[in-house]
């Protein structure tokens, strides 16, 4: 089984950073990180370079112009690029114990998509985590000043996603466990047959839902992904441009064709992107530690 491990970035990369740190220390180590990039004014080089002698796997970069928020699209590319049977999705700021490659190793299985649920710190503990993690301690180690509400939080969460799913088996609920799109895993198989990522969701908002709603159509179910120590969501500031989202009317009318029509697979997605601008790939390690930085093409999208 070979896990890639795929990571939206736009910006604030001191998180992608603390990211890294985590799967450096992992029990099992993933097959390669894919960073996929939605236009960075920032340089994945400046904040990661000096990790790369620790990092025992492959890394890649995708960049795409900034032609405003295209999460949508930089997710399909990099499952496009990805090499892995299993496709680990992390957002930016997610941290989490050296365990974590090795529990979805041992819990994935074709027809789920595995869902975590992390607790958002304050800017505070981010700071404190952040110093741990930079001064190699054990993940218990640096989180170890969060309070127990958050552990006790978590839990709940994961309890109500447990009941989700059994009432979805035995009929009495439709939906089962929603997906978020911040710590989740799957198969790529899975992600190809819906077309992955709707990529007519442009801007914030609702793109998860209505992956995850395709995903339920076509019969891919949601498991709680359920173990200790809780993963976290690093402290960042409030953007207030996310009060409302342009994707909602879209939404709707999507969710309707959907669950009416079974339409599980969207018109511009994996297989075909909605805008056509070039990407740029570069492999930035080969593999076990050595550097390539090997630019691989200005690939125009499928």
């Amino acid at each position: 089984m070979k896990i890639s491990v795929i990571v939206p970035v736009y910006n604030r990369l001191e998180h992608l950073r603390a990211l890294c740190l985590c799967l450096i220390k992992q029990e099992e180590k993933p097959d390669e990180l894919i960073i996929s990039d939605d236009g960075s004014s920032e340089k994945v080089m400046d904040f990661i370079e000096d990790l790369f002698p620790k990092m025992d796997f492959k890394v890649k970069h995708i960049y795409q112009k900034d032609l405003g928020f295209r999460k949508t699209r930089a997710l399909n590319n990099g499952v496009r690029e990805a090499e892995g049977d299993v496709l680990v999705f992390c957002d930016q700021d997610l941290i989490f114990p050296e365990s974590h490659i090795k529990n979805i190793k041992k819990e994935i299985k074709r027809g789920i998509f595995l869902m975590g649920r992390p607790y958002s710190t304050n800017e505070n503990e981010k700071n404190t985590i952040v110093f741990n993690l930079e001064k190699n301690k054990s993940y218990m180690e640096s989180i170890d000043i969060i309070p127990k509400e958050y552990v006790i939080s978590v839990r709940k969460t994961l309890k109500k996603d447990k009941n989700r799913r059994i009432l979805n088996k035995i009929g009495l609920n439709k939906r089962g466990i929603k997906l978020v799109g911040m710590s989740y895993a799957m198969y790529k198989e899975d992600y190809i047959a819906v077309n992955g990522y709707d990529e007519k969701y442009m801007g914030w908002g609702f793109e998860d839902d209505d992956f995850g709603n395709r995903l339920m159509v076509f019969g891919v179910k949601g498991k709680e992904f359920d173990y200790e120590p809780i993963q976290l969501h690093l402290y960042h500031p409030y953007d207030s441009t996310k009060k409302q989202s342009a994707n909602e009317k879209y939404y709707y009318e999507q969710k309707e064709k959907i669950l009416k029509n079974k339409q599980f697979y969207c018109e511009y997605g994996y297989n075909n992107s909605l805008m056509k601008d070039r990407i740029e790939i570069k492999i930035l390690i080969n593999e076990k530690g050595k550097e390539n930085e090997k630019n691989i093409g200005n690939n125009t999208s499928l």
